[in-house]
């Protein structure tokens, strides 16, 4: 045990640097986020576009089709979600508990998914068990910027991507 004590140390220490480096959230304050979304159901696949922005009240999370449609319009209170619209099939109190949890892991705190593996370019986390279980895959750029999330639920054969858009403007 005296032995394995500096290692577990080390690892430990690792970890928590680690954690403190690829721990940023999407939204940066003061600025908008802009992903490319894919959503994969069961055989279904829908893609637009998630615009997280910041707010007083919490992030403000859009996702829109390419075709204009609004898929939903979320708030993230502090202890709450306020629902701004949502399609009709995504309505359920289930669904909506799901895509709030799944947000407030990519949006407000990660530390909400316990920490599966780390290297320099990938973090894995893991919350829930059984139906509920979210499985996060997050891809960093060189930069050490997020530059796409991998959500998925097995148990009920949900993914969602994002990808960030990037800006093409010289300005």
């Amino acid at each position: 045990m005296a032995r394995r004590l500096p290692k577990i140390l080390m690892v430990s220490i690792f970890c928590l640097a680690a954690n403190a480096v690829f721990s940023q959230p999407i939204i940066v304050p003061g600025k908008t986020a802009r992903h490319n979304l894919q959503i994969d159901a069961r055989g279904s696949h829908l893609s637009g576009m998630m615009i997280a922005r910041p707010t007083a009240a919490g992030p403000r999370v859009l996702a829109t089709s390419y075709f204009g449609p609004t898929i939903f319009d979320f708030t993230l209170a502090p202890d709450s979600l306020k629902v701004n619209s949502c399609v009709e099939p995504m309505r359920r109190p289930k669904v909506l508990a799901l895509l709030e949890r799944d947000l407030r892991v990519i949006l407000v705190d990660r530390n909400r998914a316990k920490l599966k593996k780390q290297t320099p370019g990938l973090e894995l986390r893991k919350s829930g068990h059984g139906f509920s279980k979210s499985v996060f895959t997050i891809i960093y750029n060189a930069e050490g910027n997020i530059d796409q999330v991998l959500i998925k639920h097995p148990w009920i054969r949900l993914r969602m991507t994002l990808e960030e858009l990037k800006n093409d403007s010289k300005d």
